[in-house]
């Protein structure tokens, strides 16, 4: 081990041992996604802080809670922060989590004349306002050529939009997973996908107080949460393994869950320019619709976590853990 590396080691075990006592770090989660990959992986056993999980069904009461300083960091996609940090918010993006594109998606029932986007004409359509399901909307409409306004948009939750897809009141949804997945085993259609349409990112944002305060933990946490995601990508039994453990807090369908997490391949990573970018791209869209004003995306980003999460150091603190 070169000795810089063997130097920061030393002083998050150090800083992680002073301060465990007394420290808590307060995260924000979805639908026990994260808890449920880290409780699967046992990644949390030996944890030298004491750690608060706060759940929620959303990323907008998660971005609102780091606001306003209840929670340290939060996991959630990328909409809800880009849009505080037009505000000025005290909030940082720290790391990206990432998914297979395929599972954000636009979708018709099995039975529909619609073949392609430009079927849509005259359609209605279920999206979420100020969500990726907003943004491939209408991204893949202005690539196909399609006015924005020859279709009838209802503003519809993710659940709502998929009940109203079954029984026929809108004609095409855009949508993310679980719902992808499951209205799939229905037998319905995509039409068009994330990719190469919208960036679809997910986001570990951290309040600037915790980042002040609560830095040894942090990426401890980061840490313990990439090593949680490299094990679910490790081998199906794995990835199945968390979907079970999900669906048992959240009371859901653990097939729908197996087929999901296998597919999404969540990631968690280090920030880069080619994230920052893909912000920049989500800001410009709901600028462009009066939603948020326009503005730098590289001042919400803090890349300082960035090197807790590269290979050398998260394998060489993992170790130091548990190494007498």
């Amino acid at each position: 081990m070169r000795k810089p590396l063997k130097l920061a080691v030393g002083l998050l075990a150090a800083a992680l041992s002073l301060s465990a006592s007394a420290l808590t770090l307060n995260v924000g989660d979805q639908s026990y996604n994260a808890q449920a990959v880290m409780e699967a992986a046992n990644v949390l056993d030996d944890l030298p802080y004491t750690l608060e999980w706060k759940q929620f069904t959303a990323g907008s009461p998660v971005a609102e809670a780091l606001n306003v300083g209840s929670l340290d960091i939060g996991l959630l996609g990328d909409a809800p922060p880009l849009f505080l940090g037009a505000l000025g918010a005290p909030i940082k993006v720290i790391a990206v989590s990432r998914q297979n594109l395929d599972g954000v998606a636009i979708l018709v029932r099995k039975d529909s004349p619609i073949k392609t986007l430009d079927d849509l004409r005259g359609k209605r359509a279920a999206i979420w306002k100020g969500s990726w399901s907003q943004q491939l909307l209408l991204t893949a409409l202005d690539k196909a050529g399609v006015p924005r306004d020859a279709l009838e948009l209802r503003y519809l939750s993710a659940l709502d939009a998929s009940h109203a897809l079954d029984g026929g009141s809108v004609d095409v949804i855009a949508t993310w997973e679980p719902y992808v997945t499951q209205q799939e085993r229905q037998g319905a259609r995509v039409l068009a996908t994330a990719k190469d349409l919208i960036p679809a990112q997910s986001f570990v944002v951290a309040n600037d107080k915790a980042i002040a305060e609560k830095r040894a933990a942090i990426e401890d946490f980061l840490q313990r949460l990439k090593k949680a995601r490299d094990w679910a990508q490790r081998d199906q039994a794995h990835s199945e393994q968390y979907a079970d453990s999900w669906a048992k807090r959240t009371r859901a369908d653990a097939d729908i869950a197996r087929v999901w997490f296998v597919r999404a391949k969540t990631d968690l990573g280090p920030l880069n320019e080619q994230v920052i970018a893909g912000a920049q791209q989500t800001i410009e869209f709901f600028s462009g619709l009066g939603l948020i004003k326009s503005y730098p995306a590289a001042s919400l980003f803090d890349l300082s976590f960035s090197a807790a999460l590269q290979p050398g150091v998260a394998a060489a603190t993992a170790s130091a853990r548990t190494t007498p």
